[in-house]
């Protein structure tokens, strides 16, 4: 079977970084998986936006069991469909890139196409797809329109509608659906699209627990040497708005005022521009940022501190809780994220916290300092999230996927 999918800069073998969020992390290890454990094939697509140049679609790694193909798509094209005052037809706009791809799958001929989170990108891949009859698969590792609301003042009114709609087309084109836990299945439901259950799956992503557990006992030097005599909390989220950095601010602020002996870590990328500069040098001040980390860092970070939070806004399925329960680490998370769900039904109901009231959080997790989470929820997550199981799971809805 050949699967044809959108990659990630990251997942480039040329790349030098590590990869972040969930479909990134979730395409780097299904792609091993595949080419160490099965005779699969693998075909990536990555994207990129460009202001001039050739936008053929081109070959540019191939070895064992994988291709990796770029697209380049003009600046102009994306920014005629955020910025738009009136209705338009994205598959108008687009329809170069559409055309580029339906090229591709002419030339791979894969089995199934599977799109790995949502956006403009696996768009244009989902249209190729149902233009050319190969059976579409795809994951919703978010929900783009709730992303598209939180981010509004990006966009335009109108732009933003077709967006919405392009999200929509998911549910339309896509042979099957599949969700990440039962939350995001049912907020989606609801407020997207309505689902045919018989073309649904829930997966959960997956996470090695095994050998993340292990980095931190490996014989590299400690990145992190954290003074015994505070409480140190930790955060990993990337500088967004859907992430709430502003209400870890709020907690060192109160935290300080209280005389509390507590550090903030923050493992954050703030663009050192004059449009962030101010937030940064306030956040700054108030929390310790830590520049990006490798999946090592990460672990000796996670081990590091007393605790975890997870502020998010809104949040399918964050990797750091999988990372927290790997690494046997309290953490704490909001209502509205997926997790939230099963910390309720496993005994971690404790652990979940508005952070949005900065003084009834912070008394909350007073409480928590020095307690061990459920061991009932630890063995549920760890269970759901197996990494075999998750990606045989995958590869079971790819070869049951009927054609549009």
């Amino acid at each position: 079977m050949k699967i044809l999918s959108n990659a990630f800069p990251t997942n480039m073998p040329d790349s030098e970084k590590v990869s972040q969020g969930g479909p990134a992390n979730f395409a780097w290890l299904f792609k091993n998986y595949i080419v160490s454990n099965t005779k699969h094939s693998w075909v990536g697509l990555l994207f990129e936006n460009v202001k001039t140049g050739p936008k053929n679609c081109k070959k540019a790694y191939s070895f064992k069991q994988c291709d990796f193909y770029r697209l380049r798509i003009e600046r102009a094209l994306l920014k005629t469909i955020v910025s738009t005052k009136k209705k338009i037809d994205p598959e108008v706009v687009l329809k170069k890139p559409i055309r580029q791809i339906i090229k591709l799958i002419k030339a791979q001929k894969p089995d199934v196409i599977f799109l790995n989170g949502f956006g403009i990108y696996p768009w244009i891949l989902l249209k190729a797809a149902e233009l050319s009859g190969v059976p579409v698969v795809i994951q919703h590792a978010g929900i783009w329109t709730k992303e598209l609301n939180v981010h509004k003042k990006l966009y335009s009114t109108e732009g933003r509608k077709v967006m919405e709609r392009m999200e929509k087309d998911a549910t339309k084109i896509a042979s099957h659906e599949v969700f990440l836990n039962e939350w995001s299945k049912r907020y989606y439901n609801e407020n997207i699209s309505k689902l045919d259950n018989k073309k649904t799956s829930i997966i959960p992503l997956p996470f090695d627990f095994v050998s993340f557990k292990k980095l931190n006992s490996c014989n590299e030097a400690p990145l992190f040497n954290f003074s015994k005599k505070k409480i140190h909390i930790g955060l990993i989220a990337r500088w967004d708005e859907i992430k709430n950095h502003k209400a870890v601010l709020a907690m060192a602020k109160e935290a300080k005022k209280q005389n509390l002996p507590w550090v903030f870590h923050s493992v954050v990328d703030i663009p050192d521009t004059a449009n962030y500069r101010k937030e940064k040098n306030e956040y700054a001040k108030y929390i310790d940022i830590i520049p990006s980390l490798h999946r090592l860092g990460i672990s000796q970070f996670c081990n590091a501190v007393d605790m975890l939070i997870l502020p998010s806004i809104f949040d399918v399925s964050p990797t750091v809780v999988l990372e927290a329960i790997a690494s046997n680490t309290p953490v704490v998370i909001p209502p509205n994220i997926g997790f939230a769900h099963e910390f309720k039904i496993y005994g971690g109901e404790k652990w979940v916290v508005d952070f949005n009231n900065t003084a009834l959080a912070l008394k909350h997790i007073k409480k928590l300092f020095g307690k061990e989470m459920p061991k009932l929820l630890k063995k549920r997550i760890k269970k759901n999230h197996k990494f075999d199981n998750v990606s045989d799971n995958y590869l079971r809805v790819f070869s049951t996927a009927p054609a549009n």
